[in-house]
C-alpha cells in the first residue's frame, strides 16, 4: 500500500539524487512507497522541486552518456561483445536524446526545437521562376495582396 502523505522535499532531493545517478524515476518513485500520482503532483504543485525534477533528469542524461562510454571502453577491451553493446548504446543515446535533447539530439530540426522561441530563417532562391509565377502579372497580384 502506498503512503497517503505527501512527500517531504527531503524524500523528493533523495529521489533526485538517485535519478541524477541514472536510476528510473519509476524505481525512485517505488522506493519512495508513493503512487506515481502524488509524486508528480508535489511536483507541479512547487515551482522549486519542478526544476530540480528538471535538472536531475539533464543528469539522468549525462548518466547515459557516461553508460555509453563504458560500454565503449568494455568492448575495446574484449569483455562485451560488440553487437550487444551496440543495442545497449542506442537505447542509451535514445535516452539521452529524449531527457536533454538540447546536448543530445542527433539530428537537427529545419524548425529549431519546439517551443524555444528561437527565430528559423530560411532562405529560398529559384534558379528560374515555376510556371505559375510566370503566369501572375503585377496587376492581379497588386489587387490579391488588397484583397
Amino acid at each position: 500500500m502506498f503512503q497517503q502523505m505527501p512527500l517531504t522535499e527531503k524524500d523528493y532531493q533523495a529521489a533526485f539524487h538517485k535519478i541524477a545517478e541514472g536510476k528510473s524515476v519509476r524505481n525512485c518513485i517505488a522506493e519512495l512507497n508513493c503512487s506515481a500520482w502524488m509524486f508528480y503532483e508535489g511536483i507541479k504543485n512547487n515551482t522549486k522541486i519542478g526544476e530540480q525534477y528538471a535538472h536531475a533528469r539533464k543528469l539522468q542524461a549525462e548518466a547515459s552518456f557516461e553508460h555509453i562510454l563504458s560500454l565503449a571502453d568494455k568492448v575495446e577491451s574484449g569483455l562485451i561483445e560488440p553487437n550487444a553493446a551496440r543495442v545497449a548504446i542506442d537505447t542509451y543515446k535514445w535516452v539521452a536524446a529524449r531527457l536533454h535533447p538540447q546536448v543530445y539530439q542527433e539530428r537537427t530540426s529545419l524548425l529549431g526545437n519546439v517551443g524555444d522561441n528561437t527565430p528559423t530563417e530560411i532562405t529560398v532562391r529559384w534558379a528560374s521562376k515555376p510556371v505559375e509565377l510566370k503566369q501572375v502579372n503585377e496587376e492581379n497580384s497588386q489587387e490579391f495582396l488588397k484583397g
